[in-house]
């Protein structure tokens, strides 16, 4: 993923060599609000570059500065996007960002814990798009308290209620969660068909020097330790094998090396009940 030189550390543009034919986004991005990461640069890639899966209205569940909205909403087929931020700040940069784009007749952002925005009028505005909503994009960040998977399943479980028979869902999974993960989720979001990996980075560290990271890998072998369902890391030992969280864990403690994965959008399409 590349972007040019920023001319101010606040702003950042991402090229077309990342957004397809979506054309250059300009994005504000001061202190304190949300900062884009590999998997958000994965996750604009892929509306990028499948474009052509993204009609009508959409929902872009915990849009940040609204980088993902921004960019769908340059799509001609979009009619309306509406972006859900739980941060005050986000929404307000995210606003600044649709102008900025030349968006904002199609975008709007609500201050919103998942799917229920705070402000009655917000709540309401939301509602219209029950049962009318063409796509949903997440890019959820890991959960607390459990196996870090919980806000993806609390994306599919509440889009239910929105999309339309054949919608669809732009999901972020990196890969460390694992295929038995993934395919539980149609168990747990009942309705949706599975439709793979839309796009995806080479193998790249999980930077454990970043202290976000180096958590989730500590609550990963956590979980692997009651009994969850393990984690999947290359072996940076064998290049034919895989270790789970506590091992990978171990090896950085040892080695100083950080387990590698790759950042990835996976596809979900809504069925129906």
């Amino acid at each position: 993923m590349q972007s040019d030189a920023n001319a101010h550390p606040d702003r950042i543009t991402l090229t077309t060599a990342v957004t397809g034919d979506m054309g250059e986004i300009h994005l504000l991005q001061p202190p304190g609000a949300f900062a884009l990461t590999p998997a958000s640069r994965i996750a604009i890639q892929t509306v990028g570059e499948r474009h052509h899966l993204l009609s009508g209205n959409g929902l872009d569940w915990g849009s940040g500065i609204g980088c993902l909205a921004i960019i769908a909403a340059r799509i001609e087929a979009v009619k309306r996007v509406i972006g859900l931020e739980i941060s005050a700040l986000n929404v307000t940069v995210a606003q600044q960002n649709a102008i900025h784009n030349g968006v904002a007749d199609k975008v709007e952002f609500f201050l919103s814990d998942s799917y229920t925005p705070f402000a009655e009028e917000d709540r309401k505005s939301l509602e219209t798009l029950r049962g009318q909503t063409n796509f949903i994009l997440a890019n959820p960040p890991s959960s607390e308290g459990d196996d870090g998977f919980a806000f993806r399943r609390l994306v599919l479980r509440g889009a239910q209620s929105y999309l339309v028979t054949g919608g669809v869902v732009f999901l972020s999974i990196s890969y460390q969660y694992g295929a038995q993960r993934v395919a539980r989720l149609r168990q747990e979001a009942p309705g949706f068909s599975y439709g793979g990996v839309l796009a995806s980075s080479d193998w790249v560290p999980f930077d454990l020097q970043r202290p976000d990271l180096l958590h989730c890998l500590e609550l990963y072998a956590e979980e692997e330790r009651h009994g969850g369902l393990a984690y999947v890391f290359p072996n940076l030992e064998d290049a034919h094998g895989y270790v789970d969280a506590q091992t990978a864990l171990a090896h950085f403690h040892r080695t100083g090396l950080s387990p590698l994965t790759r950042w990835q959008t996976h596809l979900f399409r809504y069925m129906g009940e």
